[in-house]
């Protein structure tokens, strides 16, 4: 029996170098297909972190106010009522209701209630127009501000109040209401200093398709070695 091997047959040759050529293409494939899947989900979590920044970034917004904005009244209400998006914090909320001589008639802090300011008024407001400037703090901890004006009485002249510069006695709000009002200034600036709402949630997506690839691979790579 001769130690040397005998040479391959002719049509041999071609089907190897075949199998050599199909090779790299059949190993490559994984790859791209890891890759694709990647782009995928990273491309996924962007997207959904971008989806949700428009909600991260909107404040609470006044929806409605009785009085509302422009109404005339026969008399003096009782009570004035702003109604927000969402629940407010309890936390800085003043509401001023000045006449066209810049006197407030809200005498006491408002009363919250969730999303709901009540701020009680007297009874002996007299006619006329009233300018109301509230602040409120945010579901988020940003303060919000907004004005309207309401008339009380057919001869109120609708104007006289929209200019009216708060009094001395008017501008000083209690203690508690003015360092909550600070706290929340600062908890604003240091936010509008720092980095933008939008980019946590686009990092936690990012980490989440790393994380989905990183489980994906390592599943396919135990399959591959059971199959081998």
């Amino acid at each position: 029996m001769s130690l040397l091997s005998s040479p391959q047959s002719p049509s041999a040759r071609p089907q190897a170098a075949r199998a050599q050529a199909t090779q790299p293409r059949s190993s490559r494939r994984p790859l791209m297909v890891r890759a694709l899947l990647f782009a995928a989900l990273l491309f996924a979590g962007s997207g959904a972190a971008l989806a949700t920044a428009p909600a991260a970034l909107a404040h609470d917004e006044l929806v409605s106010s009785t009085p509302a904005a422009g109404e005339r009244l026969n008399a003096a209400p009782a009570e004035l009522e702003l109604t927000f998006s969402s629940a407010l914090m309890d936390l800085g909320n003043q509401i001023q209701v000045l006449d066209a001589d810049g006197r407030n008639w809200a005498e006491s802090a408002p009363v919250l209630n969730r999303e709901t300011l009540v701020q009680p008024l007297p009874v002996d407001m007299p006619d006329g127009e009233y300018s109301v400037r509230w602040r409120a703090v945010s579901s988020d901890g940003h303060p919000i501000t907004g004005s309207f004006e309401f008339l009380v009485g057919a001869d109120a002249v609708a104007g006289s109040a929209a200019t009216a510069t708060p009094s001395e006695a008017s501008e000083a709000p209690d203690a508690g209401a003015s360092e909550g009002a600070e706290e929340t200034d600062t908890a604003d600036a240091s936010d509008d200093g720092g980095l933008p709402a939008w980019l946590v949630p686009g990092i936690l997506g990012g980490v989440t398709g790393l994380l989905i690839y990183a489980v994906y691979t390592v599943v396919s790579r135990r399959k591959r070695s059971r199959t081998e």
